[in-house]
């Protein structure tokens, strides 16, 4: 039988257990069984009762990871390991990220006020109801003139939900103030064409719009624009690009800030969702003295379908893998020492 044409890079792939990989390769090409056969060199290896209980192998399902588990034990077992061995390995573990983030909670979540007894929830309509009910104030990170602005352009109900639904990184507060913007140019821009259908009901309407901005301290609703023409979509852009921009900044400093204000509401409930799981876990491993702890238990990653992991659990599996650091800052270890080793697979 004809070996694969990649044989050498299979091999290396499982017997050089100290080296970083990233596999990518193409359904049935042999992931699975390339990573039970690196687990079993594992266990047939001098460091088999250290390295067993520190390796964290991670599949997008509980399905695929429970199959991973069988078939390495039954090669384990196969390769006539000892039962020193066979207890470390019964120590390995199987299963998905967010499943490995709650071992990491249940250990270290009280470090970012969760009980030790959280409850993972699939379903957080309820407690969004009671959450919204219960939040008197919204638009806090704003100054107080800036709040009444973004009011007047976007309701509470869309911003709370924006917050709940979007996956915000840290966004900077809106500190500059709304723009006067200019509609002059939008005013003296001469319908004709097909444009007589659309521009001179815009251009009405925004007066109404404007004179609404400028004169009261009402809620605004701005004109939709229905033309195209590319005469006029260049002075729609120009005259509302300022405007536009300052809505989303602020819109988004105001929606970081309910999700946080959420967050908080369900750890102190000890309540977790999927999202709060990866979310802090990497708050924890981002606390220099957490973070130290956690990497000290060396954790040897093997992910399989990497390509299915968003950019925040990816994160968390290359954090768990650096080498920790020393109370003063510097690397653990001689300069030499390597990280633990990661394996990804990337399936295509």
């Amino acid at each position: 039988m004809n070996k694969p044409i990649d044989q050498v890079d299979r091999e290396r792939f499982v017997s050089d257990l100290d080296k970083n990989f990233s596999v990518i390769a193409a359904a049935g090409s042999g992931k699975t069984r390339a990573i039970t056969d690196r687990i079993v060199e594992i266990a047939k290896s001098s460091q088999a009762r250290d390295w067993l209980p520190q390796l964290v192998v991670v599949a997008f399902t509980n399905r695929a990871a429970d199959e991973m588990q069988q078939r390495a034990r039954a090669e384990v077992l196969r390769a006539g390991i000892s039962l020193e061995v066979l207890a470390a390995f019964n120590r390995t573990f199987f299963g998905t990220i967010h499943s490995f983030c709650v071992r990491l909670l249940e250990s270290y979540g009280h470090h970012v006020g969760l009980s030790p007894t959280f409850e993972v929830i699939t379903d957080d309509e309820e407690v969004w109801n009671q959450f919204v009910q219960q939040q008197t104030t919204i638009g806090r990170s704003l100054s107080d003139e800036n709040r009444r602005e973004l009011l007047r352009h976007m309701q509470v109900r869309d911003l709370m939900e924006l917050g709940r639904r979007a996956d915000l990184n840290v966004i900077d507060t809106a500190t500059e103030k709304c723009p006067n913007t200019d509609f002059s140019a939008i005013y003296r821009y001469v319908a004709k064409g097909a444009t007589l259908q659309t521009v001179p009901a815009f251009q009405k309407e925004l007066k109404q719009a404007e004179q609404t901005w400028r004169e009261t301290e009402d809620f605004i609703r701005w004109p939709i624009r229905d033309s195209d023409a590319k005469d006029f979509v260049p002075l729609w852009r120009e005259a509302f690009g300022p405007l536009r921009r300052w809505i989303n900044q602020a819109a988004l400093c105001v929606a970081a800030e309910v999700q946080r204000d959420y967050r908080a509401y369900r750890i102190e409930r000890g309540l977790v969702t999927y999202d709060d799981q990866i979310a802090l876990a990497l708050e924890l491993i981002q606390r220099p003295e957490i973070g130290r702890q956690i990497r000290q238990k060396s954790f040897r990653v093997i992910l399989d379908e990497a390509q299915d992991t968003d950019p925040r659990q990816f994160s968390l599996l290359l954090e768990l893998t650096r080498r920790p650091r020393r109370r003063d800052g510097r690397m653990a270890g001689n300069q030499t020492q390597r990280s633990a080793s990661r394996a990804f697979l990337h399936g295509r």
